[in-house]
C-alpha cells in the first residue's frame, strides 16, 4: 500500500544520520570473492560520507520523507564523465529505501526525480552502478528500463 503522502526535498545535515542509518540496507545482497562483511561496510561508510560531503553545485541530495517527517529513503546525483559519448551525463550514485518502505512507491518517487534531474541538466542518460550480487535492486532497475552497458570481472588471486 503506498504511503498517502510522500514529499521530496533537499537533505540537511539534520537527515543525515539517518541516512547513513541506510547503509546497511545498500549492502544487503553484496557478494563479492574475497570480500568480508566488514570490507563492505567500511566500503559503505566511506561511499555514502562522499555522497553527503559532495558540494558540486550540479550535484544533488534528495530525502523522501513522510507526513511525519520519517526519512524514507534518499538518493545522491551527480554529474560523470561518459567514456563511451565522450560527454558528461547523470549519475545515481546511491538510492536507498528504509526497509519499512519497500513496496510503498517511494523507489519510483525517487528514482522519477532522478530522471527529471538528468533531463533538466540536459544529460542523454543516467548511469549507476550495482553489485552484481544485488537481485533485488537489479530488478528494480530492470523494471524502470535500465539496461547494462558493461560488466565488470573480478578474479580473487592467490597469494
Amino acid at each position: 500500500m503506498p504511503y498517502p503522502s510522500i514529499t521530496l526535498r533537499p537533505a540537511t545535515p539534520a537527515d543525515y544520520a539517518s541516512m547513513r542509518a541506510l547503509d546497511d540496507r545498500l549492502i544487503a545482497e553484496a557478494a563479492l570473492p574475497g570480500a568480508t562483511r566488514a570490507d563492505f561496510q567500511r566500503f559503505q561508510h566511506r561511499f555514502t560520507d562522499s555522497a553527503l560531503a559532495d558540494k558540486d553545485p550540479k550535484s544533488r541530495l534528495i530525502v523522501a520523507e513522510d507526513e511525519n517527517g520519517a526519512i524514507l529513503g534518499y538518493m545522491h546525483l551527480k554529474p560523470t564523465h561518459d567514456d563511451v559519448l565522450d560527454r558528461e551525463t547523470g549519475y545515481l550514485s546511491i538510492i536507498a529505501v528504509a526497509e519499512s518502505a519497500t513496496g510503498k512507491g517511494v523507489g519510483r518517487l525517487l528514482m522519477k526525480a532522478a530522471e527529471d534531474w538528468a533531463r533538466e541538466q540536459g544529460y542523454p542518460s543516467l548511469l549507476l552502478d550495482v553489485f552484481a550480487s544485488n537481485e533485488t535492486a537489479i530488478g528494480f532497475y530492470k523494471k524502470n528500463r535500465f539496461g547494462e552497458d558493461s560488466v565488470r570481472f573480478r578474479k580473487k588471486l592467490a597469494r
